[in-house]
């Protein structure tokens, strides 16, 4: 299994490939949460809590031909017909996203896993049907972090689509939980970030397709072309990153705990204009701080509108529904050892609060870009009730 000392070593991958992109963004200005920027404008709904919408996911296999036959489970995220609002509200065992084996070795996981660090159970409906309207959704395509899953930060996919906003997240086969857990995952690096960056583009190419016989009949058609945002954590967030910077078809993009252009892609921070949302855990001992001052670099150069989102006493894993599942998963839960300050331990943020955090900037930050809600963002420039956020936004 990989170890906590392998991923730190990422660090030193980052500073070799994402040091030298030294061109800030002209003419950027510089808000900080908390401080005199004017009036903002309000935004139309309180993005900081559940939508109004009933959620369901439901899974799907799409296959890549042009890739010799690529298979990738896929999840989708989608505002579901009132009917099925209790079952939303009971929700379903994180091992009820996988069937066979997979969940069998998934529900063991998580009873042996701590219970406070991980989220066992959803809040959505199983294969309920969608919203029974004719207009199609804004959606976000997700890419999971290194060996994990598709349903990653099913909390924040959760959010999105009880605002209308559908995700739809792939399995990256080859760097999944299960390919880990055979001891034959791909590794971190250019190589399969490629693989990943291909699959994200194939993803989008097909919920674009309204006749596709792969989807169930009730979801062909729904998804807008002109409303696609992409958005990942850890190496999902790499891979964000370079699909933004490659398919303009993708208006907004979101990277969480990772910055976008260190792994390579020929992706240069300066030249990204896509609006942007970092998400950056300050106790972040897997990538260390040397990925967070890259990824603060990243912010810093976009020519876009950019936000960073940094969050105290938060690791790598705190946003996500994984965190403690397996041994890699545990930085971000319980006690650690401060990265910022060398030996310090320390408990690290609630993770449902972290979980939250996350679920709370991602629905303002697409609210903007993907619902057209200009007044979204003027969450983020408030103070969060958990007290653990500063966030600084650049706006060309």
């Amino acid at each position: 299994m990989t170890s906590h000392r392998s991923i730190a070593l990422l660090a030193l991958f980052f500073l070799a490939c994402g040091g030298d992109d030294d061109d800030r963004a002209p003419d950027a200005a510089l808000v900080d949460s908390g401080t005199d920027a004017g009036p903002l404008p309000e935004p139309a709904a309180d993005y900081f809590v559940a939508g109004p919408h009933v959620v369901a996911s439901t899974r799907v296999t799409l296959v890549d031909d042009a890739r010799e036959g690529r298979a990738l489970p896929v999840e989708i995220w989608y505002p579901a017909v009132e009917s099925a609002r209790d079952a939303a509200a009971a929700g379903h065992a994180m091992a009820e996203f996988e069937t066979g084996t997979r969940a069998t070795e998934l529900a063991r996981l998580v009873s042996e896993a701590p219970p406070a660090c991980l989220r066992a159970r959803t809040r959505s409906a199983r294969d309920a049907e969608p919203l029974a309207d004719t207009a199609r959704w804004p959606f976000v395509v997700f890419s999971h972090c290194h060996v994990c899953t598709r349903f990653d930060v099913a909390e924040v996919s959760e959010r999105l689509a009880s605002f209308g906003i559908a995700v739809v997240a792939p399995d990256h086969e080859g760097n999944t939980l299960w390919d880990e857990l055979e001891g034959d995952a791909a590794p971190v690096g250019a190589e399969f970030l490629e693989v990943r960056v291909a699959d994200v583009r194939f993803v989008l190419d097909a919920m674009l397709e309204d006749t596709n016989d792969a989807l169930p009949d009730a979801l062909r058609g729904r998804f807008d072309a002109a409303r696609a945002g992409v958005m990942g954590h850890s190496f999902g967030a790499a891979t964000a990153g370079v699909a933004a910077a490659r398919d303009p078809r993708f208006v907004a993009a979101m990277a969480i705990a990772a910055p976008i252009t260190a792994l390579g892609g020929g992706v240069r921070a300066a030249d990204v204009s896509t609006p942007f949302l970092f998400l950056l855990a300050r106790e972040d001992n897997s990538i260390t701080e040397v990925g967070n001052r890259l990824i603060r670099g990243d912010h810093s150069r976009l020519s876009g509108p950019s936000w960073l989102v940094e969050v105290d006493d938060a690791g790598h894993w705190s946003f996500s529904d994984h965190c403690g599942l397996i041994d890699l998963f545990d930085a971000g839960c319980g006690t650690g050892t401060r990265q910022t300050m060398s030996g310090v331990e320390f408990n690290y943020l609630d993770n449902s609060t972290a979980r939250d955090i996350a679920a709370d900037v991602a629905a303002s930050f697409f609210a903007r870009w993907l619902l057209g809600d200009e007044g979204a963002t003027t969450l983020l420039a408030r103070q969060h009730d958990s007290g653990a956020v500063t966030v600084s936004a650049r706006v060309p």
